[in-house]
């Protein structure tokens, strides 16, 4: 008979060492992924954005009508006196032979796409709440350019924070209605 049995497993001073080397891990590595979930948050909802500006002047450009888009809280008429987008907004179209532009949409509007609310990311314009997009695509002649900021926000408050690892995204629309995107370091339109 063998009495020379060998056990195999693990020690506990290796098992300890496995765990301390595990825990400095991932406190090493939660912060930045973190910083991944938050830039991908701030992304998206710009992306969101671009994607109903596009949205918004294809149609204008289709439909040979008046298009508009402004912040919206309820997904159906403008949030008066607003410049902020986070809480949503909505797209849509005036009744044939409307003659002015940039009002809020009434009984005979067309709702053509309502955004809902964007957690997490402040979304700030500068210029007028309401954008809109003429029958060739253009932004309506009283609004030469406008600009967009989509910044990182903690908590409820409706300050955003911006920083390297987490920048803004900044949009610029531009008087015939294309869309340029960069990197921002700001949360609040220059």
């Amino acid at each position: 008979m063998n009495t020379s049995m060998r056990q195999r497993g693990f020690s506990l001073l290796e098992l300890m060492i496995t765990i301390t080397v595990m825990a400095i891990l991932l406190v090493i590595a939660v912060p930045s992924f973190q910083s991944a979930i938050h830039r991908n948050e701030v992304s998206s909802a710009s992306n969101n954005l671009l994607a109903s500006l596009s949205y918004a002047r294809t149609e204008a450009i289709d439909r040979g009508q008046l298009v508009s888009l402004c912040p919206s809280s309820t997904g159906t008429s403008c949030t008066a006196g607003g410049q902020a987008y986070d809480p949503g907004w909505i797209v849509y179209t005036y009744p044939a032979g409307a003659a002015s532009a940039n009002k809020a949409p009434t009984a005979t509007s067309l709702l053509l796409r309502a955004n809902a609310a964007q957690s997490g990311v402040s979304i700030q314009s500068l210029g007028n709440t309401i954008v809109t997009f003429g029958q060739q695509g253009q932004l309506d002649p009283s609004t030469p350019t406008l600009e967009f900021v989509t910044c990182y926000r903690s908590g409820s408050s409706g300050v955003g924070t911006t920083s390297t690892a987490v920048p803004s995204v900044e949009l610029d629309v531009n008087g015939s209605g294309s869309v340029t995107t960069k990197t921002g370091t700001a949360c609040t339109p220059t």
